[in-house]
């Protein structure tokens, strides 16, 4: 029998366990407080760092790390320089990151691996309640109501891949139940990239374990389609009428208009009316019609933040003036900034604010451990990974992503997890098993 001591040991072990499997839940539930849930957890995670010492300095972790290190060194020195004073921000946004040699070491245990699972499925759970609930009673609100919508719809995303990913070849037919699980909250946001970004890589998913999927499976998955689709018409109709219109308005339908189109764009003559000089009037933006549209609207935002860029393409103008220069440049000013936090793309994002070398780091953040998976010829941890990173970049067309605390959190614990290189008990006979029938399992 175990002495108190012992007992209140394991319960402490048990702490970031629990922690594993309720966050995700709470990050999709709650519009606030996702920097307090990534600093709890980098706490609870330190504590357990002193105290089991448990670590991975491999060359590859610690050479992982060190870019990181280095993308967030930068970030936080040219968002200072911007802003005249230090800013800490870009610390507490990856601050998980900087114990990834103690995450990974952790990620090792199974104490780590199933409860970050067991999270993830009850967050798409408690999504596709939250999702039915919307649908049948509110009708068609965004995401938790809310202007974060995307941002929700990003983390699911997150949950869904990895969930789908980890069932494909385990569990025949349940893929397709989590991925349909995945894509009704995600729907119901009205976040465009991320429909297109998630069904992009269900797709690859299913065309790379095609052979693991029986037909009843797929026939399932097809009548959840079907019934799928018929919802989305019949509860949402006006609203898809409405994007798709949004998305013709914004398209040239001749050479003409194309021809005219191109020099407004180019030589940013996209304003209408130049917005007033009252200053007991707050400034309104009006466009002309070709960009008065939300695709518009998005290529105003990547125009005059290119020349932005253009004017500090080394060093940047760092996150704090940042959108007060591409507001001045769009004749708003300080109120374009106080309602605009980024340029709508993470790349052009990381070049207004960090220059050139922003940008090469976090492509690197994101290449390196791919190409440390492959090295090592990880087969399924990297193509998790891939598929993950894919992700991100699509969703970094439209949106903020690693700048984001709720997108770097998950991203790193997914990150830990594929390179602790763990495989779930039983796999290797299971795919053995699939091999031999002619299967894939990644």
């Amino acid at each position: 029998m175990p002495t108190l001591p012992t007992r209140y040991r394991q319960v402490l072990a048990a702490i970031p366990s629990w922690y594993l499997v309720l966050v995700p839940s709470l990050l999709f539930l709650t519009n606030i407080g996702e920097r307090a849930y990534q600093d709890v957890f980098f706490l609870v995670l330190l504590v357990y760092a002193l105290v089991r010492g448990k670590a991975d300095w491999s060359p590859a972790v610690v050479t992982i790390w060190g870019t990181w290190i280095a993308y967030i060194a930068w970030s936080t020195l040219t968002d200072s320089l911007g802003a005249g004073g230090f800013v800490y921000e870009p610390l507490q946004t990856a601050d998980l990151i900087l114990l990834l040699p103690w995450l990974v070491g952790w990620a090792r245990e199974d104490n780590f691996r199933r409860p970050l699972g067991i999270g993830f499925r009850v967050a798409l759970g408690v999504a596709g309640i939250v999702a039915l609930y919307q649908v049948l009673v509110l009708g068609w609100p965004r995401a938790s109501g809310s202007e974060n919508a995307l941002i929700f719809a990003a983390l699911l995303s997150l949950y869904g891949i990895y969930v789908v990913y980890q069932t494909f070849g385990r569990e025949r037919g349940q893929p397709l139940l989590w991925m349909v699980l995945t894509l009704l909250p995600i729907t119901l946001s009205g976040s465009r990239a991320v429909i297109v970004a998630t069904v992009i890589i269900f797709l690859l998913m299913s065309i790379r374990f095609r052979r693991v999927l029986d037909y009843r499976a797929l026939v399932v998955g097809l009548i959840a389609v079907v019934l799928f689709s018929a919802a989305l018409v019949i509860f949402a109709g006006k609203e898809l009428s409405s994007r798709v219109s949004d998305a013709i308005a914004s398209t040239p339908t001749s050479q003409d208009e194309l021809r005219v189109f191109a020099h407004d764009f180019i030589h940013m003559e996209f304003i209408r009316q130049s917005p007033s000089n009252d200053q007991t009037k707050p400034p309104v933006l009006e466009l002309k019609p070709q960009f008065a549209t939300s695709i518009g609207n998005r290529l105003v935002y990547w125009r005059t933040g290119w020349t932005v860029f253009l004017s500090s393409p080394w060093l940047g103008v760092g996150s704090t003036q940042g959108m007060l220069a591409v507001g001045e440049a769009l004749g708003m000013g300080r109120y374009f900034h106080d309602r605009h936090s980024h340029v709508h793309n993470t790349f052009l994002q990381h070049l207004v604010t960090g220059g050139i070398p922003k940008l090469v780091l976090l492509i690197a953040v994101l290449l390196l451990p791919i190409g440390v998976l492959a090295r090592e010829r990880r087969t399924r941890e990297w193509r998790l990974l891939v598929y993950v990173t894919v992700a991100l970049t699509l969703f970094g067309l439209t949106n903020l992503v690693l700048e984001l605390t709720v997108v770097t959190f998950i991203y790193t614990l997914i990150l830990a997890h594929v390179l602790a290189g763990r495989t779930e008990k039983g796999r290797e006979t299971e795919a053995s098993a699939l091999l031999k029938k002619g299967g894939s399992t990644g």
